[in-house]
């Protein structure tokens, strides 16, 4: 059995032939969802200095919380409201329009969103101080014995 490269699944949408092969919208949009929630996860703090330990402490609690719940929001909340939102089974009249279907997905980011920083998630707590332990052990110097 020969395997072809149009005959593996793939997450592109095009053809392959001509090798005019071009990323799936949804893989896309999800994977741009990601790196923006990873970019910023430091970007509210970048250019801001100060000498104080205790607000360093603070900040860098404050930069795990809310990376925590970005996280927590686009990973398990998110997909939890666009599946809700897929199995819509409403009649003709009450089922979203093709306006409303398209801007859904950016209202199910932003609802997971306020849901994460409304409510006090135990996850998004455990992610929180998972990272800021991270960050400790990080800040510390690591001496190596040598013999």
């Amino acid at each position: 059995m020969q395997v072809t490269s149009t005959s593996l699944p793939t997450p592109f949408a095009g053809d392959a032939s001509r090798g005019t092969l071009l990323p799936d919208a949804s893989l896309t949009r999800e994977q741009a969802d990601f790196s923006r929630i990873l970019s910023m996860s430091g970007a509210a703090e970048v250019g801001k200095a100060d000498d104080s330990a205790d607000a360093n402490d603070t900040s860098a609690n404050d930069r795990a919380r809310e990376t925590a719940e970005r996280l927590v929001a686009v990973v398990l909340v998110q997909p939890i409201l666009k599946q809700m939102r897929e199995s819509n089974q409403a009649a003709e009249p009450f089922k979203p329009t093709r306006g409303e279907q398209q801007f859904q997905s950016m209202l199910d980011a932003k609802f997971a969103q306020e849901i994460t920083q409304s409510a006090r998630f135990p996850l998004v707590d455990r992610l929180a101080r998972d990272m800021r332990q991270q960050l400790r052990t990080d800040a510390q110097p690591q001496f190596t014995a040598t013999a």
